[in-house]
């Protein structure tokens, strides 16, 4: 790819006439820049100092009225530093690659084998865009939505997910990556990962979650259990003398509700069953009419359960 080329293609961008595969085209200079080392890009320390700084500047003023438009900051760094775009366009040069898109609908989870042998299960509402090959040093995707991953080892080309400006760099691992409106969420469930984003880089730890605030700026890391943050991808439930509570918990997990139980005396209403791919209203109303209870839609979202021969507490 030619920097002519290039150049022509940001400008088309910046008035919103590229096509999808431009789009990608200048999505994989995103992720190559951010994963560049920073040797090949900057001269000195004195010199990175300084092209932070006329960054900020220009973020700030781009900002100032409109969204940030991550092509329009990759413009001016290309101005700022040539060298970092000469990298770039030797970057396997001879390569050409085609992205693909893979979606899920309502109520669809998918299972994607990649060329590297890497697994990827897509939740449901979830966009998944990934080249149609590998490059020769590097495997990179982009994530929209929520999505478990387990790489293949491979020491000469890391992983790289992108999920709405949050990096997850990995060589081999399992790991969940969520984004619910500002709130993107990585969590690790075996071997490691380090993630980049808000100006942060955090290497996870097995068990070990970390949340991006994207609109407070905020970052919180935390403990998980990975059978209730994988609850998504499981298809059959199993109650063996559950609690009530237990399984509210659970629920409101997996179906994205809130519930709540008349009072505490139902919290410890144990339950038994097995549960294949069934709706949240199945399971609620197997479970309510085991243990003589019934419930009720709130709010579309809010649910409660309560008995009806008693009156609620108050």
């Amino acid at each position: 790819m030619k920097e002519s080329t290039f150049k022509y293609l940001l400008e088309k961008y910046e008035k919103g006439k590229t096509t999808s595969e431009e789009n990608a085209l200048l999505e994989k200079f995103d992720a190559h820049f951010i994963e560049t080392n920073e040797a090949t890009i900057f001269q000195s320390q004195l010199h990175k100092n300084r092209v932070q700084s006329e960054i900020y500047r220009f973020v700030k003023r781009s900002t100032a009225k409109t969204p940030i438009n991550w092509y329009k900051i990759a413009a001016s760094i290309i101005v700022l530093i040539g060298v970092g775009l000469s990298t770039w366009f030797a970057f396997n040069p001879k390569e050409t690659i085609s992205y693909i898109l893979i979606a899920t609908n309502e109520n669809e989870i998918k299972n994607i084998v990649l060329q590297d042998s890497s697994v990827v299960t897509l939740n449901e509402n979830s966009q998944l865009r990934l080249p149609n090959k590998f490059p020769s040093n590097s495997r990179h995707v982009i994530l929209n939505g929520e999505a478990y991953f387990k790489i293949s080892k491979d020491k000469k080309r890391p992983f790289t997910v992108t999920a709405n400006n949050i990096i997850t760099k990995v060589l081999g691992t399992q790991f969940n990556i969520k984004m619910d409106g500002n709130i993107i969420s990585v969590a690790l469930v075996e071997g490691s990962v380090d993630v980049k984003g808000l100006q942060t880089s955090k290497v996870l730890k097995p068990n070990e979650k970390i949340n991006f605030n994207l609109k407070n700026k905020k970052i919180d890391t935390e403990l998980f259990n990975p059978k209730e943050e994988l609850l998504w991808m499981t298809k059959t439930m199993t109650f063996n003398n559950t609690s009530l509570l237990e399984i509210v918990k659970l629920l409101e997990k997996k179906f994205e509700v809130s519930i709540d139980l008349e009072n505490s005396i139902l919290n410890d209403v144990k339950v038994s069953g097995t549960f294949a791919n069934q709706s949240l209203t199945s399971i609620l109303m197997a479970v309510t009419k085991a243990t003589n209870l019934t419930f009720k839609h709130i709010t579309k979202n809010q649910i409660l359960i309560y008995n009806p021969q008693k009156k609620t507490e108050k």
